[in-house]
């Protein structure tokens, strides 16, 4: 059986869906037009619990491209590694060339958006996006402490000259006791990982780390 739609939720993402189609006491029409063409995917979802498929972003941050607000959500367009996709969410302010990043989602092939009068190939629903905290541009070196994969991440708390930080990075094999440096990341801050079920204060998500 062929289905059109693919819904892909690393977590308990379904939970995403279901607050897409909360609505105020009042809405307009493109609102409830939006909500709809959420709705009139829902008899073709499939569901998956094993690790992300193809297609599906290798790491949940990236580059603001283009921004489209319709329906009562924002369409962002995001560059992730060189690999372009579309993020729907609530309404959110953002600028072209703002780094963001994001945590639960659900993502949707061959999506039709009648606010929009057009398909998306493929488009993530979240909840949220973060933008990015300013961080420093040098690069940083620490010593790591401790460190776990999970979801295709390396958690890695570091000694950076005496403060403990966490780092979240493409899964990368590395040692307690290991020097490591990074350079920018996005800052995220009462982050839950449900793959390691506990919550981080504060986590900064890298795109590489290497030893120094």
């Amino acid at each position: 059986m062929k289905y059109k739609n693919f819904l892909y939720m690393p977590s308990a993402a379904l939970l995403l869906l279901t607050s897409l189609s909360i609505t105020g006491c009042t809405e307009s029409a493109s609102d409830t037009q939006g909500r709809q063409d959420l709705a009139a995917q829902d008899e073709s979802l499939v569901k998956s619990a094993d690790k992300p498929p193809a297609g599906t972003p290798k790491q949940n941050q990236g580059l603001v491209k283009s921004i489209e607000m319709a329906g009562g959500y924002s369409y962002i367009e995001v560059d992730v590694s060189g690999e372009t996709f579309w993020l729907a969410t609530t309404p959110t302010q953002l600028q072209v060339g703002d780094q963001i990043a994001w945590q639960n989602y659900a993502m949707m092939t061959n999506f039709s958006s009648k606010t929009l009068n057009r398909v998306f190939d493929r488009i993530l629903f979240v909840d949220r996006v973060f933008s990015e905290t300013s961080v420093a541009s040098h690069p940083r070196r620490g010593i790591v402490a401790e460190s776990m994969n999970a979801a295709g991440y390396s958690f890695i708390r570091l000694d950076e000259n005496g403060s403990s930080i966490w780092l979240a990075a493409p899964e990368t094999r590395i040692e307690v006791g290991q020097s490591i440096e990074w350079q920018g990341g996005t800052l995220m801050r009462n982050f839950t990982s449900r793959s390691l079920n506990r919550k981080f204060d504060q986590i900064t998500f890298v795109s590489v780390v290497r030893a120094s």
